[in-house]
């Protein structure tokens, strides 16, 4: 079952300039930290002059859906899901 959470979350990153990309490694939510496994989906919308990029994310059998607003550098955790599928 799909939560709404909606809560700040700290996000460790690797930006690897060799290959031009961004990904989130780690989550830190709850007192827990969540190595992430596999990214799933990577979009990006603008609201008004604000860009947020959206991650899609699994770890330990969980479901991470990720907002980076690119303006403040401030992570927050959308949605979680403890089953997979």
């Amino acid at each position: 079952m799909i939560q709404k959470i909606n809560t700040p979350v700290s996000v460790m990153m690797d930006f690897n300039c060799r290959q031009n990309k961004v990904k989130p490694i780690q989550i830190q939510w709850n007192n827990r930290d969540f190595k992430v496994e596999k990214i799933g989906m990577h979009y990006q919308f603008y609201k008004g002059k604000k860009l947020f990029h959206i991650f899609s994310v699994t770890s330990n059998g969980m479901f991470f859906k990720l907002k980076l607003n690119t303006d403040s550098l401030f992570w927050n955790l959308e949605e979680v899901t403890d089953e997979l599928g």
